[in-house]
C-alpha cells in the first residue's frame, strides 16, 4: 500500500512538474512575443503580459509539491542534525502536519476568494478573474503529494 501511494504521489508530482515547465515555456514566449511586437513593430500585444503573468501564477502554485517533494520549503537542518534519529522523525512529522495544515487553509481561503471574484473579468483578456484564482487552492492541492512524498521517503532517496 504504501509503495502504490509513494508510486502514485511520484507521478503526480512529476506531472505538475511538467506542467509548471510548460507554463514556464508559454510565459517566456509570450514575453519574446510582447518584445517583438513593443521594439519592432511598434505596435505592443498588450495581452501577452496579462496572460504571461497568468501563466507564471499557475506555474508557481503547480510547482509548489515538487518543492515540498525535495524538502526546499521548510528547512530544519540545524535542529535535525543535533537530534537523535528517533526525534528527528518526530519533528519531521510535526513539521508534514504543519505544512499539511496550511495548505488546508490555502485551500480553504483560496476557494474562497476565487468564489468572490467569478464576475470579475481580467481586463485585456475577457476571462473570469476566477481562473486566475483558482490557482491557489488548485495548486495547494496539487502541493499535498509532494508533502506526502516527503514525509514517506528519506531526503536521501529523492535526489537520486
Amino acid at each position: 500500500m504504501r509503495t502504490r501511494l509513494i508510486n502514485l504521489c511520484e507521478r503526480f508530482t512529476a506531472f505538475t512538474q511538467g506542467v509548471s515547465a510548460l507554463l514556464l515555456v508559454l510565459a517566456t514566449l509570450l514575453v519574446f512575443y510582447q518584445v517583438i511586437t513593443r521594439f519592432l513593430l511598434n505596435n505592443p500585444a498588450t495581452w501577452t503580459e496579462v496572460l504571461a503573468r497568468a501563466a507564471m501564477i499557475w506555474m508557481v502554485f503547480l510547482a509548489a509539491g515538487a518543492v515540498f517533494k525535495q524538502g526546499s520549503m521548510i528547512t530544519l537542518d540545524f535542529f535535525r542534525a543535533i537530534l537523535p534519529p528517533s526525534v528527528q522523525n518526530i519533528l519531521l512529522g510535526v513539521v508534514t502536519l504543519l505544512c499539511i495544515l496550511f495548505i488546508a487553509v490555502l485551500i480553504w481561503y483560496g476557494y474562497q476568494m476565487t468564489g468572490r471574484v467569478h464576475k470579475q473579468t481580467v481586463a485585456l483578456l475577457g476571462v473570469p478573474m476566477s481562473w486566475l484564482y483558482a490557482a491557489i487552492p488548485v495548486g495547494a492541492l496539487c502541493a499535498i503529494p509532494g508533502i506526502i512524498l516527503h514525509y514517506l521517503k528519506p531526503a536521501s532517496s529523492q535526489n537520486s
